[in-house]
């Protein structure tokens, strides 16, 4: 009763003196300093490369848990710096030094790439990729860890400053939950590597998320492949355009599909000698994809695929009644999603290859990329706009254009060296520059 009386009580005090308000704090001295628009000038532009081939074992290839550089990439880079500007390479690390801000960053200023064609005992086959400016966040498309099948996960950091790298990695079931994800250690100005079979063991397909804290990082998987004791391929699975609606995947160059079905007919290790896409959906709601194949002429006659594919999880379709030929993939979903292509490579009196294509960068600015001075090259572009693919057999050595443009071109550069086959991405590889409003009290 003392209770209701009290609260009785206030209330009707607070209707007798009137309302009650939260006092107010916001008081102010003086004027407020007008803030101050800064330029901040972008950092200098750095592009890292994997380096040599990793060989499992050690020197010996018998050392548990021990993985050796073997071999020396060929480089094929240009640079375009101004007056001011000056390129620094220190072990595979390319960086254009700009004082004074003064150059406009893109692969028209600095681009660089590496192939490097493997002839080990363990290491068969052409491997090639971009070289790569540092990032915290990456993914990577494609990998296998089955019988005969190795996955290394190569983590590079070029800074100054330490890295802490957690992983994702998703399958045809979804995320793994596996000890060893997080907190992974990436010193700088060191390589770490890393089994992915350790992660994901005996799994036919995943794709990798590379979260990085600290220094920034390059990533690649280096996918090599042996049946029984004999090489067959190797690449590097470099990272993907981010996922999207609409993707491109040109440079589907199928050779050799009725020797590959021979070897698989004969011996079920070989059963992989089949193009495959490969979707992931990392949002989460359920992504109905169409992926049309088109050929490069009236005389290759492509497909179409239709996919669901689960939140969180990826999924691997054979093409298998494709015939050799150029072809571009060509990807819708009502979903944001991740896309690659498995692309094998198999003539007569070769081991088979393969090389691991990632969706197409879209950009509309310049972009330029040179070429290997080994093998043989070919362009291959589509227009989104004109529908339009072009196949075209390239110089050695030549640093080839695209064209700023309005309309979004997708670009790869196929290299082939013997029957053995690899891919170099057209990037436009930048830091971004930009204004910042201060003010100072």
């Amino acid at each position: 009763m003392l209770k209701k009386l009290l609260a009785l009580a206030a209330v009707a005090s607070i209707g007798t003196t009137g309302a009650i308000y939260a006092p107010s704090f916001d008081y102010q001295v003086g004027s407020l300093p007008a803030s101050t628009s800064l330029d901040v000038k972008a950092r200098d532009l750095s592009l890292v490369c994997p380096g040599g081939l990793y060989q499992s074992g050690g020197a010996s290839g018998t050392k548990l848990g021990s993985f050796v550089s073997v071999g020396t990439p060929e480089l094929a880079s240009q640079f375009n710096g101004l007056v001011g500007t000056e390129l620094v390479e220190s072990d595979g690390v390319y960086t254009v030094v700009d004082p004074a801000g003064v150059a406009t960053q893109g692969s028209a200023l600095l681009n660089v790439g590496q192939i490097q064609l493997g002839k080990t005992s363990s290491i068969s086959g052409l491997a090639g990729t971009a070289c790569q400016r540092p990032s915290s966040d990456i993914w990577l498309s494609g990998g296998d860890t089955t019988t005969g099948h190795e996955a290394l996960l190569i983590l590079r950091n070029p800074t100054a400053v330490d890295a802490t790298v957690d992983l994702e990695i998703f399958t045809e079931g979804g995320a793994i939950d596996a000890a060893g994800l997080n907190g992974i250690s990436v010193v700088a100005g060191k390589v770490t590597v890393l089994p992915l079979a350790s992660l994901v063991p005996r799994s036919s397909g995943f794709v990798t998320h590379v979260s990085a804290k600290g220094g920034a990082v390059a990533a690649w998987v280096q996918q090599r492949n042996v049946n029984g004791l004999t090489a067959v391929g190797v690449d590097y699975i470099s990272p993907s355009a981010p996922a999207a609606k609409e993707s491109v995947v040109p440079g589907i160059f199928i050779r050799g599909v009725a020797l590959a079905k021979k070897l698989a007919d004969a011996d079920e290790a070989y059963a992989d000698l089949v193009t495959t896409v490969r979707f992931f959906n990392p949002g989460t709601s359920v992504a109905t994809v169409t992926a049309q194949i088109m050929g490069s002429n009236s005389k290759t006659f492509g497909t179409v695929i239709q996919q669901d594919v689960k939140p969180g999880a990826m999924v691997d379709v054979p093409l298998t009644e494709l015939a050799d030929g150029d072809y571009v993939a060509l990807v819708n979903s009502n979903t944001d999603v991740l896309v690659s292509v498995r692309l094998p490579r198999v003539v007569t009196g070769s081991a088979p290859d393969f090389t691991w294509l990632a969706s197409a960068d879209l950009s509309l600015t310049e972009r330029k990329i040179t070429v290997p001075a080994s093998g043989l090259t070919k362009l291959c572009t589509y227009n989104l706009v004109t529908k339009e693919i072009r196949v075209t057999r390239v110089t050695p050595n030549a640093t080839l254009t695209i064209p700023a443009s309005t309309e979004q071109v997708a670009a790869v550069l196929i290299v082939d060296i013997n029957g053995a086959v690899t891919n170099l991405p057209v990037l436009d590889q930048k830091n971004l520059s930009g204004k910042v409003s201060v003010s100072v009290h």
